[in-house]
């Protein structure tokens, strides 16, 4: 049997087919057939939204949150819908936000704010250690490796106890399981999370669940349910998709499969895919993030606490937190969240065993007094033959720009959207949203219908600066206020080896937050601080004591003393450091450039400082050797700009 959307003759606009009612496909569906165009969805389930799934009870199955609530496209499109939502906090790892988490440890009780805090000051170094690492491989184009065995080695040089690693696996399992929905050896060190966007800080959560966002956009839309794709015929003539209940054709499709069922190879592309798209298919990773609902008949734990966290067992086989639906719905559900493998493997359990799992972890909270749910739901979204996972990831060897390629149309007529189309951000209801659109757009010609996000915040770099503010917060209730003041002073009358005071300008509260931020270092007479050729890797501030620069030959040989500054600027650059040697007793203050970089973007005034400084001294350089300055001129020993500072190449 063949059947074919009938032709808008009167427009003449390309008839169009979309393959899935996800929101991608919806929200496409929905701005094509608002210019006119003909529009039929296909979907291979007996209902509308895919991934995104609220039951009978009201759990959202699938998608849960609006991840990053302001400026987020999908809080405009519940808003314009008037559909109820509320905000609960938390970073868009932290579900909730870890400040309002109640932490329970292995003593099941719950951990005092000092040991939570020092739970994420453990997890924030080993995951400040991480991102240098990942940011040198980028840079210097190192082979690709998975973030496993990234953490392996950290762990292993920082020989943490028992106690000490459980709590900084915690925080990477909520990290990277439960929110990328893979485990770390599948995961790529240097793209995992490279060139995400988010929106405004904080989570919100739909009243009457997703349901109502995807319902509200498939309204006045030609659905075709339980109709199953296995063949897309893109050759000669009208697209011809060939699905169990007959043939469609049209004009132009969209093809909105999640990228498990796009790997698994359920729908055949007749000609095959080019090759980058089918490598791009194929390098992405694809996580998955199942759930335990528990339904009690009424709550029994604290009403306004939202999200408890669970610090009681191994975390590698257990969930690192559960919501209370009371506090976000007025319901009595808990729903445990069990991502990667982990999540997989609750797919293979009996009902009994689930039972006991879930048992064993809210009797860890709650007390053994606890009683059993009146029935348990879960979920099994990698099994599902229609999702074959939760939401895609960078995996190893992979990056964003695969995401790029797999978002690319094939001939015009062929083309894809859906969370893992989105190389702004993935994995999130926004992400295919925004797909929907810039398809829609693509289709159309309509530029008006999607807009890029590209002004918006790098996840890395806010939860950098995150970890910045603690370990300023965490060093400043170490540091004497004597020693705190010693060390203001000392920046602020730093002077680096050009003459710029660089710092003079900072206020106090800036002064004193990157101050704490710096280690401190003694070195003996003789002894190299670091040698010529050696990677610019930090900041070093010359507390006391006496040190000789030796330029190479490039400048003249000089001694420094106290407040003397290296290396502020070679963060910008794949610097090389000069020799540096201790001619006395030296104290130093040292600061990372990882760490530096994440304070210059909390504090933008002060990178605007920098790069001003950057601009002057490239002036006077000019100035000073005038048509020697220009590409491939040899620059001249000693030579010095007019205020006298060795000028900087």
């Amino acid at each position: 049997m063949s059947s074919s959307p009938e032709p808008d003759h009167a427009a003449g606009l390309p008839r169009i087919l979309v393959i899935g009612a996800g929101i991608a496909g919806l929200a496409a569906a929905q701005a094509l057939r608002g210019l006119g165009h003909p529009v039929t969805i296909l979907e291979a389930r007996d209902r509308v939204g895919g991934r995104i799934w609220t039951d009978a009870d009201g759990v959202d199955l699938g998608a849960h949150w609006i991840h990053g609530t302001e400026g987020n496209p999908i809080t405009e499109l519940v808003e314009r819908l008037e559909i109820p939502y509320s905000y609960v906090g938390g970073d868009s790892s932290y579900t909730g936000g870890f400040d309002n988490l109640d932490l329970f440890g292995t003593d099941r009780r719950i951990t005092s704010q000092a040991a939570k805090n020092r739970t994420l000051e453990l997890a924030d170094g080993v995951l400040h250690e991480l991102e240098q690492r990942a940011e040198r491989a980028r840079r210097r184009g190192h082979p690709d490796t998975s973030l496993a065995e990234a953490i392996g080695q950290i762990l292993a040089s920082r020989d943490y106890g028992p106690e000490d690693e459980h709590a900084v696996r915690y925080h990477l399992n909520v990290v990277l399981r439960e929110d990328v929905a893979e485990d770390a050896d599948r995961l790529s060190l240097k793209h995992w999370e490279d060139g995400y966007l988010v929106y405004g800080h904080g989570d919100s959560v739909l009243h009457r669940g997703y349901q109502s966002v995807v319902d509200a956009l498939a309204d006045g839309l030609d659905i075709r349910l339980n109709h199953v794709v296995a063949r897309i015929e893109a050759g000669e003539g009208p697209v011809r998709v060939v699905t169990d209940r007959g043939a469609f054709t049209a004009d132009k499709v969209l093809v909105t499969l999640p990228l498990g069922v796009l790997k698994s190879g359920a729908v055949a592309f007749d000609p095959p895919l080019p090759a980058a798209k089918q490598s791009a298919i194929a390098q992405l990773g694809f996580g998955t993030l199942n759930k335990i609902a528990l339904h009690f008949p009424e709550p029994f734990w604290p009403q306004e606490q939202y999200a408890f966290g669970y610090l009681c067992r191994d975390t590698d086989r257990h969930p690192t937190v559960v919501i209370s639906m009371w506090r976000s719905h007025g319901k009595p559900i808990l729903v445990m969240l069990l991502g990667g493998s982990l999540g997989r493997e609750l797919e293979t359990w009996s009902d009994e065993q689930v039972a006991d799992y879930s048992a064993t972890v809210v009797q860890d909270i709650f007390g053994p007094d606890a009683p059993a749910p009146a029935h348990v739901s879960r979920t099994g979204w990698s099994g599902d033959p229609f999702a074959r996972g939760s939401y895609s990831c960078i995996g190893v060897d992979a990056s964003p720009k695969d995401i790029g390629v797999l978002a690319e149309p094939v001939g015009g007529r062929l083309y894809f959207a859906g969370e893992a189309t989105n190389g702004y951000h993935w994995g999130c209801v926004h992400s295919a949203y925004e797909s929907g659109l810039r398809e829609a757009a693509r289709i159309s010609g309509d530029t008006t219908l999607y807009t890029a996000p590209s002004a918006e915040t790098p996840r890395r770099q806010r939860r950098d600066i995150d970890r910045m503010k603690r370990f300023a917060r965490m060093r400043m209730s170490h540091i004497s206020d004597q020693d705190l003041r010693e060390r203001v002073a000392c920046l602020r009358g730093s002077v680096d080896p050009y003459g710029v005071r660089l710092f003079a300008p900072l206020v106090d509260a800036e002064l004193e937050t990157l101050a704490s931020m710096f280690d401190e270092l003694t070195f003996a007479p003789g002894e190299a601080v670091c040698r010529e050729d050696d990677d610019a890797h930090g900041i070093y501030l010359i507390a006391g004591g006496q040190v000789e620069v030796d330029f190479g030959g490039v400048y003249e040989r000089t001694t420094m003393t106290r407040g003397a500054l290296l290396g502020a600027h070679d963060l910008f650059f794949s610097a090389r450091t000069a020799t540096v040697t201790a001619l006395s007793d030296v104290e130093l203050y040292y600061l990372d450039h990882y760490r530096y970089q994440t304070f210059l973007y909390a504090f933008p005034d002060v990178m605007m400082l920098m790069i001003t400084d950057l601009v002057t001294r490239w002036e006077q350089l000019e100035s000073a050797l005038g048509a020697a300055a220009l590409p491939g001129a040899q620059r001249r020993s000693g030579q010095r700009s007019d205020d006298g500072a060795v000028a900087s190449a």
